[in-house]
């Protein structure tokens, strides 16, 4: 069990992650916001090469404002300053919103779910656990490197309620593929501290053919 001194020393560690994450965020809008300004002045003089150039410039600003964000939640949450805001609602029907909503994000159509006939009652904070879903649903369609597309399956026990997510690798034939939260990127890290939050775990394993298999569990609501 953890001492008092070393649960202040790493609650002390998150706020600095996050004054740290805020003090990140004046610089990454100065950049995104003179991107586009820039590329608003290619646009009339019409580079469009230039044009391009900038535009991936102002799309790295992006997501990375939006991991800062990320990460700047999770420290909150495991410093105490902020909760989760949980609602007893059913997995499938959320799991279905979801993806409807975030459907001009990512490519729905590459992702296979099989969903229980039954509802799946959870207590969830629903904007967490998108946040959850959209990073390990991005991950696991970045290691679909053949375009075969990903499973995602929902299913559940007495207790407990489980999402595996499955994507082809592209190294099926060769050595065994060993995955890490390394490997795969702090997106994995953030959802693993958001799934931890909701007193659930997550996995991260290569299965039989290679593939990555990220699987996870919540508590029953």
């Amino acid at each position: 069990m953890a001492s008092i001194s070393e649960n202040a020393s790493t609650a002390d560690d998150y706020r600095m992650l996050r004054l740290a994450l805020h003090e990140m965020r004046t610089p990454l809008t100065s950049v995104q916001l003179n991107a586009q300004l820039v590329e608003r002045s290619l646009t009339k003089l019409g580079l469009d090469k230039e044009c391009r150039l900038v535009a991936m410039i102002v799309s790295s600003a992006r997501k990375l404002d939006a991991l800062t964000q990320e990460l700047s939640d999770v420290a909150r949450l495991r410093s105490g300053a902020a909760k989760l805001e949980l609602r007893t609602q059913d997995l499938s029907r959320l799991v279905t919103e979801i993806l409807a909503r975030r459907s001009g994000e990512l490519d729905v159509g590459r992702i296979r779910v099989a969903l229980p006939a039954e509802p799946l009652p959870i207590a969830v904070d629903a904007g967490r656990f998108e946040r959850i879903l959209i990073d390990l649903l991005a991950i696991a369609l970045g290691q679909d490197t053949d375009r075969t597309g990903i499973d995602l399956r929902l299913n559940a026990t007495n207790d407990k309620v489980y999402l595996t997510f499955s994507a082809a690798s592209g190294a099926s034939g060769g050595a065994r593929a060993a995955f890490s939260d390394e490997s795969l990127g702090l997106g994995v890290l953030v959802a693993r501290f958001l799934v931890e939050c909701h007193g659930g775990e997550l996995e991260v394993s290569a299965g039989a053919t290679n593939a990555l298999v990220l699987r996870l569990w919540l508590p029953k609501g």
